[in-house]
């Protein structure tokens, strides 16, 4: 009998959805890829995001693994942090079983809780310095994974890495541009939050937590427009084209001093971190990479794309979809998000 190809599958749990990539190993097997999402909104489980709740969560995962052979593959999944959690270390070069004993007593000093109370991840990035590791790290506290392993356990089958929705999207930058020398930027738009990471092959990797993201955006606007949250997220994804009261989500932008200011906020933040790296290092961030859901805004994606006067460097929008789910069609506001679910499944 022929042995079965292995699935590999990444999950990715994030705010707002749960999104899965899945393919065969063997790159011939294209059309067995898939690209699968639940999203909480329009399944229609909650009428606001902060209903969500461990057993929405459940509900979502089993719904998706249920359309995927998902018992004899290997999965890793990813979980949204709400800090900053992400390290970069540098050691010297030790075996890889005694890595993960030698990461633990780095962290401590690191984190605010006892380093017990946390699990963490972690990847090797390009040696820089000889007889030195480059070894980046995800932190998560345990609580927030113990339900997650117990899911999984009901459903006969085993997470073999458990991730931070970071750690991914950054390592897969890093596996489809090992030759990049230029510093440039990675800004990664969710519904919560965004991380901004940039990334210089000639020093060590800096990271900075935005709280900034799409349901920041939907309360905002709602609040001004007398509409609903669930309005204004399908406006911003372009699945409405007019609001209740008639007006369309550019005009709805225009008329909100607050998202202006917010949208100032986040760029002025990101120029302080790119100039100080030019301070220190003298090396100058040279573009920015843009990825996540939040550029299914048509809005937001120009903001990016067209304002280099305000960015001061050129942007540009990067998706993993066209490289690895080339055949792969999303239908209109689901498009951009699955970075971080394909970096776990890549893994």
């Amino acid at each position: 009998m022929a042995r079965a190809k292995k699935i590999r599958i990444g999950i990715d749990i994030g705010t707002n959805a749960i999104k899965v990539a899945a393919y065969y190993t063997k790159k011939s097997s294209r059309k067995h890829a898939k690209l699968l999402k639940y999203d909480y909104l329009e399944e229609d489980v909650v009428k606001d995001v902060r209903e969500i709740n461990e057993t929405h969560v459940m509900n979502g995962l089993k719904t998706l693994l249920s359309e995927l052979p998902y018992k004899r593959a290997d999965i890793n999944v990813g979980l949204s942090a709400k800090y900053q959690n992400l390290f970069f270390l540098q050691l010297p070069q030790i075996a890889t079983h005694e890595l993960k004993q030698a990461l633990f007593w780095e962290l401590s000093p690191l984190l605010a809780d006892p380093a017990d109370n946390y699990e963490y991840d972690f990847t090797l990035l390009p040696q820089s310095q000889k007889k030195k590791l480059n070894v980046l790290l995800a932190v998560i506290k345990k609580n927030r994974i113990e339900w997650l392993t117990k899911v999984f356990k009901s459903l006969s089958s085993n997470i073999r890495v458990l991730e931070t929705s970071t750690l991914p999207t950054v390592q897969l930058f890093h596996k489809m541009n090992p030759k990049i020398t230029e510093a440039v930027g990675v800004l990664q738009l969710g519904a919560m939050n965004s991380h901004y990471t940039i990334i210089d092959s000639a020093q060590h990797p800096e990271f900075l937590y935005l709280p900034f993201g799409g349901n920041n955006l939907n309360t905002i606007i709602a609040k001004s427009a007398d509409i609903s949250f669930i309005e204004v997220e399908y406006l911003r994804r372009g699945v409405l084209e007019v609001s209740s009261n008639g007006k369309a989500i550019t005009a709805l932008y225009m008329e909100n001093k607050i998202v202006g200011q917010k949208l100032k906020e986040l760029s002025m933040t990101i120029r302080k971190l790119n100039f100080r790296h030019f301070y220190n290092t003298g090396q100058k961030v040279e573009k920015l990479y843009v990825t996540g859901g939040l550029l299914n805004d048509s809005f937001i994606k120009s903001f990016f794309t067209l304002s280099e006067e305000i960015m001061e460097i050129p942007a540009e929008i990067w998706d993993p979809i066209l490289d690895y789910f080339p055949d792969v069609e999303l239908t209109t506001g689901n498009q951009y998000q699955f970075s971080t679910a394909i970096g776990l499944a890549l893994r």
